[in-house]
């Protein structure tokens, strides 16, 4: 019997991402629609594993839209948000993030009719406006979507917004007709500027404010807390959610949403939502927020509950006003500083009217801009046991909608061509322009690992270990250690020498350091193998595309999942380079491959605690590589389209994966040229800002001169990695933490310059107290106005006027700011001539330089 389905589409709105349906196709009102919502989402349960639900409160989420016959809408939304652990959904309130979505969705599905030309941020982009109607909230949205010449919806775009890696076309929503949402009581429902609410032990001062979903206000300061902390540690602190449910309960109450406030949860789900508000804590915001929904603290912030602040700042003598002053009020954008980054709000006031007890402000703007994407477009599958327990039909024939054809080259022979490719490209179809490229990424590699190999903290430890494992029982080298170890413990070792200074390549596109788990692959393989340096090149420039094809595919989702691209991709390249090596047949090379998918690793939690784990990443990527290839050769079976498969590499490391480039191109563009080298041991993520402060330090600094205060602005995602404020990136406690702190690489760079190289993370330097002292002046802040790794900066209390503002887009070492050739060099020898001597140094360099005519042990036995 053919199972029920639903058609439904999966967007991403903003920050949040909702299941998409058409009225219908579902059961009306009631019951019957509650229980089926609450199974699609898989609610009740804490991880929604049987559901469309992602556990959190932005992803717990169902949009339902219809055809309107409102005058004044073309579209009705109904907005249902799905309780996790308990039991609920409600449909009272609205999601502003979602609601950028919905736009999109009416246009493409046909249900926006002849809907108008729209108002766009961008000259030259063509919008449409759609008229939204939120049944939850019974006011009307305006969406401003961005649309082709021929009316299609256009996603494509350079504008980006926190907590969404990469960036879209912009959507404007307008919600300046959002006022009495819930209540229909204008802005103040209570008609009270401030409310007391008195809790059990205590009374606090609220603002209960209703634009776009009704929201209470409060000080985070009278609910013992500070405003900055992480989301995850608020909803895990019971103490504080309970004190903020009792908030919420009392405000609830007092609005008659409920008979008693311990019932909140039961007779006024979701809403009202609570803000704690805060000073900011950097100068490109106005007023730091987090929000509580559903008992748990959003990651970022909501849309409405951004409108909502937006509009409470305009309202003399509230929560959100006292925080405001002249300056921030004239700014016709709000700017609240959330965990994530920085929210921008558009809010420009038409006049102001007399109400009884306070001055209303009237809008004549009251919006924000999101980005939107169509993620999936499909059927949902219903149990049959709720079919029939509540009567749900099949969707009418031609329901469901197409989805987009697709080439299947692109997207479902990914596995197959990259092994096809690995077992076909020879020295002869590599281009002789690239041979240059793959000379400077292998001497900046040795240079890099050999260095690493004696002045690391770690070194010793990792060398120790392998000994006891009997890996020094063999006849493969490890740069400086000897010739006496087995090809796979000397590939670990090497790769992770080689990222254990965070000295080595990198490539943007794909966020990942390729060279460290190729390149020690391949030069093992080709030392147990006694290869040509031809083939030793051409292994190591497969190994590369590969791993950068796969890095790029992948893209920041993988590091959303908590995935390190270096080690999962790193294994596929090194898989790579090993069979180019071995020659292996393609059949072989894709055993190998699916293999890798089970080996594939390298979690981000070292960020934590300094750990040594990401030095380790490439080296463990390298070392499996060697067991994935050696069990293929052995006849062992490996998982098929282990790369694009339901359940391969690229939809289990990563959420956003696009596989459609991987092969595109594939053996005619060679992508991975774009890999840079890098000037500074530290996170690619801090390189520009270092270049920065050493060029304004230099210029500025004068007899002991320090900033008043550092301001900077950077990407969300290099934010989230190298910018969060806290305690072990603003005071470093571990080399690791160091290396991925911004705020120790700027105030390092102004006390020491940056050609320290490794002795900037001695125990001196790390310890000095001038360092620590200007860490605490630095203010990082997520803008989603910045792009990669630009940076940009502010120094106070310098400069001609006091205030010197920098920035800069592309780090020394980029393909748009490359090395010379002289400068890879300079590099080598000042990290491998304290190792080798200068003599053997110049050997090496020499042996790289004439690779192409030698075999790879002559440059093994230099390396020894």
């Amino acid at each position: 019997m053919a199972s029920t389905t639903i058609p439904a589409v999966y967007y991403r709105g903003g920050s949040s991402k909702a299941v998409f349906l058409h009225e219908k196709d579902i059961p009306p009102a009631g019951p019957a629609r509650d229980r089926l919502l609450k199974r699609i989402m898989g609610t009740p349960d804490p991880i929604q594993i049987d559901g469309m639900g992602g556990s959190r409160v932005i992803t717990s989420k169902l949009a339902i839209i219809s055809k309107s016959d409102r005058p004044d809408a073309d579209v009705d939304y109904t907005f249902a948000q799905a309780g996790i652990s308990d039991d609920s959904i409600a449909y009272s309130g609205n999601c502003g993030n979602i609601s950028s979505a919905v736009g999109p969705f009416a246009i493409s599905e046909g249900l926006a009719g002849d809907s108008r030309s729209g108002v766009s941020i961008v000259d030259g982009l063509e919008t449409r406006e759609v008229r939204i109607y939120n049944t939850g909230t019974g006011k009307v949205l305006r969406s401003h979507v961005p649309v082709s010449a021929a009316g299609s919806v256009v996603e494509d775009g350079n504008f980006s917004i926190a907590a969404v890696p990469g960036t879209g076309a912009p959507i404007l929503m307008d919600y300046s007709k959002t006022i009495g949402a819930a209540h229909n009581k204008g802005i103040l429902p209570t008609s009270n500027v401030v409310d007391v609410l008195r809790l059990e032990g205590r009374e606090i001062e609220a603002t209960i404010c209703d634009v776009g979903n009704i929201t209470v206000f409060i000080s985070a300061e009278d609910v013992d807390l500070t405003g900055s902390e992480l989301p995850d540690d608020i909803t895990g602190d019971e103490e504080v959610i309970t004190r903020l449910r009792e908030v919420r309960g009392r405000a609830a109450q007092l609005l008659s949403r409920c008979t008693d406030w311990r019932n909140v949860d039961k007779e006024s789900p979701m809403l009202p939502m609570v803000a704690m508000v805060s000073p900011s804590p950097t100068a490109q915001g106005h007023v730091s927020g987090r929000l509580i929904l559903d008992n748990r603290c959003h990651d970022s912030m909501a849309g409405t509950g951004a409108i909502c602040m937006a509009a409470c700042s305009r309202v003399p003598g509230s929560v959100v006003h006292k925080l405001m002053d002249e300056d921030t009020l004239a700014d016709p954008t709000f700017k609240i500083c959330h965990a994530l980054g920085i929210m921008p709000v558009t809010v420009i006031l038409e006049q102001t009217a007399g109400v009884k007890y306070f001055v209303e402000p009237v809008f004549r703007t009251l919006s924000f801009v999101r980005t939107a994407r169509r993620i999936m477009t499909g059927s949902l599958h219903i149990p049959e046991g709720l079919v029939d327990e509540i009567g749900i039909y099949m969707p009418e024939a031609g329901a469901t909608p197409e989805m987009e054809p697709q080439d299947p080259e692109e997207t479902e022979n990914i596995t197959e061509a990259l092994c096809s490719f690995v077992a076909t490209t020879t020295f002869d179809s590599i281009p002789p322009l690239l041979v240059p490229k793959m000379v400077d990424l292998l001497i900046d590699h040795i240079g890099v690992a050999a260095s690493a190999s004696f002045k690391s903290e770690s070194g010793d430890a990792f060398l120790k270990a392998i000994r006891a494992l009997n890996g020094s029982d063999g006849s493969a080298t490890v740069y400086a250690k000897g010739k006496s170890f087995s090809p796979q413990y000397a590939a670990l070792l090497n790769g992770a020498y080689a990222h254990t200074f965070d000295f080595d390549d990198t490539m943007a596109a794909a966020v990942l350091h390729p060279g460290a788990a190729v390149i020690p692959a391949a030069l093992a393989a080709a030392e147990a193998s006694g290869a040509t340096g031809k083939t030793l090149i051409t292994a190591i420039g497969v190994g590369y595309e590969v791993a950068c094809r796969l890095g790029r595919a992948l893209g920041m989702g993988g590091y959303s999942r908590g995935f390190h691209n270096t080690g999962t991709a790193g294994i596929f390249g090194a898989v790579a380079a090993i069979s180019s090596i071995k020659a292996l047949p393609a059949s072989q090379v894709e055993n190998a491959f699916g293999l890798a998918g089970s080996k594939s690793s390298g979690s981000m939690q070292y960020l934590h605690n300094g750990s040594w784990n990401k030095r380790l990443h490439p080296g463990f990527a390298a070392h499996d590589a060697f067991l994935c290839v050696s069990l293929a050769e052995a006849g062992v079976v490996g998982a098929s389209q282990s790369i694009e498969g339901e359940y391969g590499f690229l939809h289990a490391y990563s959420d956003s994966a696009n596989p459609v480039d991987v092969c595109k191109g594939l053996g005619k563009e060679w992508i991975f040229t774009s890999t840079s080298l890098k000037p500074f041991p530290g996170c690619r993520m801090t390189h520009t800002a270092v270049e920065i402060t050493a060029r304004v330090a230099a210029e500025e600094k004068g007899e002991g001169l320090v900033p008043e205060r550092i301001s900077v602005r950077l990407s969300p995602p290099c934010y989230n990695i190298v910018g969060t404020p806290s305690a072990n990136k603003r005071h470093p406690r571990t080399v690791v933490d160091a290396q991925f702190s911004i705020y120790y690489q700027i105030a390092a760079t102004w006390m020491f310059g940056c050609d320290l190289g490794w002795e900037v993370y001695s125990d001196e330097k790390m310890a000095d107290v001038r360092v620590a002292e200007l860490c605490d002046r630095i203010e990082v802040v997520s803008d989603e106005e910045v792009k990669d790794l630009d940076v940009r900066m502010e120094f106070s209390g310098v400069g001609g006027n006091g205030l010197r503002k920098e920035s800069m887009v592309h780090p020394l070492g980029e393909e748009e700011n490359p090395f010379s050739s002289e400068r890879v060099q300079a590099k080598f020898f000042g990290l491998a001539t304290p190792v080798y001597g200068s003599a053997r140094a110049e050997q090496i360099v020499r042996a790289v330089d004439c690779l192409v005519d030698t075999r790879a042990d002559d440059l093994m036995k230099l390396l020894e």
